[in-house]
């Protein structure tokens, strides 16, 4: 009974990891506010509009107050207006919005370069906002999970038959094992693509200061 319950687990981590490459693309192409909370997904809203009313009446005064809100009172409203501005989201608006509170500028104001502004990941540790955007290769890695998933699953059909005789590969004969390297690849891509969320956000972020910068 415990070998059929063993499969039926492969078979879910399969669909599962099939399912986080499809995630990761959704992530990337259309769900880039989901992890926004709602009160962040209501001051998007708001900005965004009160950006256009501003641009287009030129007046302020609302957008400041509205950003100052979000932002804080003493956020350039060049950057706020750049960001929110954007026709798109996801490029700048929402990575602001999420990580604004990990951004420091070390005792001056949001309007200073960008190599002023760090990142605070944790307490004790800060960085510049990255240069490089690293996406790709971790992207790249969720599919390479996801592959090696699927392989590992079909091995242990496979060895149902032939059974492997190199010491080195052996585990493979056993599919409980098998299934427990399959769900530590599911946890490795779910760290992966929080990862990616969480840098792509800094790179984008470090984009809007060197645009306001231009």
């Amino acid at each position: 009974m415990l070998i059929y319950i063993v499969f039926l687990m492969i078979f879910v981590g399969v669909t599962v990891a099939l399912y986080q490459v499809y995630e990761i693309h959704y992530n990337i192409n259309v769900g880039n506010d989901k992890k926004l909370s709602k009160a962040d997904k209501s001051r998007l809203k708001t900005l965004s509009d009160q950006a256009k009313t501003a641009q287009q009446n030129h007046a302020w005064a609302d957008f400041d107050q509205v950003a100052a809100n979000a932002l804080g009172a003493e956020f350039d409203r060049d950057i706020a207006l750049a960001a929110f501005s954007d026709e798109e989201a996801g490029s700048y608006a929402i990575p602001l919005l999420r990580r604004k509170n990990r951004l420091s500028f070390n005792g001056v104001r949001e309007s200073a370069e960008r190599n002023r502004i760090t990142v605070r990941h944790l307490p004790f540790w800060k960085t510049k906002l990255p240069n490089v955007n690293i996406r790709a290769a971790l992207i790249t890695l969720v599919i390479v999970n996801c592959f090696l998933v699927q392989l590992l699953a079909a091995m242990t059909v496979y060895t149902i038959s032939y059974p492997i005789s190199i010491p080195l590969l052996a585990w493979l004969n056993d599919p409980l094992t098998v299934m427990l390297v399959i769900y530590a690849f599911i946890f490795m891509t779910f760290l992966i693509s929080t990862l990616d969320r969480y840098m792509h956000d800094l790179y984008q972020l470090g984009e809007l200061f060197k645009k306001k910068a231009i």
